[in-house]
């Protein structure tokens, strides 16, 4: 159910340094979808009206806009000068917005509708100023901010890694950049928080901090699955993202199509794939989206199908085909 209380701003204006390429990380691909477009779906399917979703690009703004399949709002960040600085890049938008803001980066593809609604839930329940969501790392934890609590388990801030202690650092539980917040009360205050770090940059998780000092509440909803809070910021965490998604992809395919798959390990199907049921598909296979496979088919091995039609028992191997 469309929720018009809610808004959401979703930053993407960073330079891809680390994915070492030209083009924003937000539109590189996981099985034939682009990033940013995972968070959007999931944001819509949490109750988020698309036309009350802004995204926050810097210098890409034509490549995400391009790659963007909902009819969402655009601001610009004309400088990188950290996330705080993003948020306010939107400030045409939020500035005298009353309800309830949602802020989150573009380049999370694991942030998923179940999660958002227990955020949304747990924040309107609780009447918390702010609300964010949590992981605990079962190890180290990746280099983002750790969540510090005090002796009664509140939240009383988060400090980004490269500013902790030691001791802070032995912290599991990090900050996934999935806020909630009562912008009547938030938006004000992001003109107070500076810049004093050691990377200079006005940090959003600063807020926590300033309400906590002015006596509001915050809360943190610790996510199902660490894995919710993790990024795509070089080509490696891109391939892992393609891995889990792919093994996701071919069970829902195996369990609800009945379509047999051998050595899966060897064999990827992109998303908006149909096969129809008792069609085997053999190790060393790639089948990319648009395509349609009929029932009763043997696929591969090494077959290469993109954007093509496979009529019903119909038998390919060692083949491409590229419509």
């Amino acid at each position: 159910m469309i929720n018009k209380e809610i808004k959401a701003v979703v930053l993407a204006a960073g330079k891809s340094k680390r994915m070492k390429s030209n083009h924003s990380k937000v539109v590189h691909e996981i099985l034939g979808e682009k990033i940013i477009n995972f968070l959007l779906d999931s944001l819509i399917e949490a109750g988020v009206d698309e036309h009350n979703i802004i995204i926050v690009c810097g210098e890409n703004i034509e490549e995400i806009r391009s790659s963007v399949k909902k009819e969402v709002n655009y601001a610009i960040q004309k400088e990188q000068l950290g996330t705080c600085h993003a948020l306010l890049s939107a400030k045409e938008f939020i500035k005298d917005y009353m309800g309830d803001l949602i802020v989150t980066v573009g380049d999370n593809p694991y942030i998923n509708s179940c999660e958002l609604e227990k955020l949304i839930s747990n924040h309107k329940k609780k009447g918390s100023e702010c609300t964010f969501i949590s992981a605990v790392f079962p190890g180290v934890p990746p280099p983002y901010g750790r969540v510090l609590r005090n002796e009664k388990n509140e939240v009383i801030d988060v400090i980004e890694e490269i500013d902790a202690t030691e001791e802070q650092l032995k912290i599991r539980e990090v900050n996934s950049s999935i806020y909630i917040f009562n912008n009547r009360i938030v938006f004000p205050l992001l003109y107070g928080i500076g810049n004093k770090n050691e990377k200079e940059e006005y940090y959003l998780t600063d807020i926590i901090k300033i309400l906590k000092r002015k006596n509001f509440s915050v809360d943190a909803v610790i996510a199902d699955d660490y894995f919710i809070s993790i990024g795509i910021n070089n080509r490696w965490e891109l391939q892992q993202a393609q891995e889990r998604f792919n093994r996701e992809n071919l069970k829902k395919l195996s369990i609800e199509n009945g379509v047999t798959i051998l050595q899966p390990e060897t064999v990827c199907i992109e998303y908006n794939v149909s096969i129809g049921r008792d069609t085997i598909i053999y190790p060393s296979t790639y089948i990319g989206s648009g395509t349609k496979i009929g029932k009763d088919c043997k696929i591969g091995p090494f077959v290469y199908l993109k954007n093509v039609e496979i009529e019903d028992n119909e038998k390919v191997s060692f083949e491409k085909r590229e419509g």
